[in-house]
């Protein structure tokens, strides 16, 4: 793997093994449990997490297309823990292996993406660390979500 991109693989691990950590003891019960002034439960957030890395690191950064339906990954239905897991470690895996083919100069090459209601032009590597913090952000959110499911 290229020196350059081994920091990001092994940050991505570090925050999936800690989404893994947090959302391990929870019950299906638990990851739709919703706080009342809030949108999200804990499966709404691993289902977005999933789709927003393939979309960012997968797609923007590895260059393979990959079907998304944003909007349908925020819906409230029942949602089982293990299939969410599941497709975040394969989501994960499909990460891992766009990162093991990435160059330094893959990571300086732009690619134009619609964000926030226009196209912008960004390095694949802007689109790496957009997709990491954005992974931190709702990891602190599920920390969140559990312990107060567990307070109720």
């Amino acid at each position: 793997m290229e020196p350059l991109v081994i920091p990001f693989a092994e940050s991505l691990d570090r925050l999936h093994d800690d989404i893994y950590q947090a959302v391990e003891p929870l019950s299906d019960g638990e990851i739709n449990w919703k706080h009342p002034s809030l949108s999200n439960t804990v499966g709404i957030l691993l289902r977005h997490v999933a789709g927003s890395e393939r979309y960012w690191i997968v797609q923007v950064v590895g260059g393979r297309q990959v079907p998304r339906n944003r909007d349908a990954e925020f819906e409230h239905e029942p949602l089982t823990k293990a299939p969410l897991v599941a497709d975040l470690r394969r989501a994960q895996r499909e990460v891992q292996d766009v990162l093991a083919r990435l160059t330094a100069a893959d990571l300086s090459r732009t690619v134009e993406v619609p964000f926030r209601g226009s196209t912008r032009s960004v390095t694949r590597q802007w689109a790496l660390l957009h997709s990491m913090a954005h992974t931190a952000y709702h990891l602190g959110q599920i920390q969140l979500f559990k312990k107060m499911a567990g307070a109720r």
